[in-house]
């Protein structure tokens, strides 16, 4: 993984996380790599600053965030999908820079799913089961679902996720 600083053609600076820069060019071509201050699409590599460390750590990596599948569909659900639904804020010793790569990951991930997955509405919760079972054909889709229903949709074993509402200005 490596991050990028950005900008866009509003003038706005961000960071993002990639798994390579052909990773950011292909998503960039997409229209996946968005703006998280005004959701523009216009957005370039600018330089970065080397991440050096001194002293005891030097050596040291850090690692990059753990990545999320940007899905709504149907799959086989594991504790890791259950925990996270469970988790409602970021550790309270990210730095700056990384919850704001956390606000860009997660909106570019609503972005991409709002582009490639079919919004079926408040009937998410039937159609995922449907798909589940085999009665629909399996795509991706997006919807409302009240709690219980995605806790039940858990408990029988299809994944979803649950997409952050993210808000751009901070």
């Amino acid at each position: 993984m490596i991050k990028f600083s950005l900008h866009c053609s509003q003038g706005h600076s961000f960071e993002a996380w990639f798994p390579d820069s052909a990773g950011f060019e292909d998503q960039r071509q997409r229209g996946l790599v968005t703006c998280p201050h005004c959701n523009d699409t216009v957005v370039e590599k600018t330089l970065m600053k080397p991440s050096v460390r001194g002293g005891r750590n030097r050596g040291q990596s850090v690692p990059p965030p753990q990545q999320a599948q940007p899905t709504a569909s149907a799959g086989t659900a594991g504790p890791r999908v259950k925990q996270a639904l469970q988790t409602s804020s970021a550790p309270n010793n990210w730095s700056p820079e990384q919850v704001a790569a956390a606000r860009q990951f997660f909106h570019s991930m609503r972005a991409t799913v709002e582009k490639t997955h079919e919004d079926v509405g408040d009937k998410f919760a039937d159609e995922a089961r449907a798909i589940h079972e085999g009665e629909k054909p399996d795509r991706g889709i997006r919807g409302k679902a009240s709690k219980e229903q995605v806790d039940a949709l858990l408990d029988d074993g299809i994944e979803v996720l649950p997409l952050p509402d993210i808000k751009l200005d901070g």
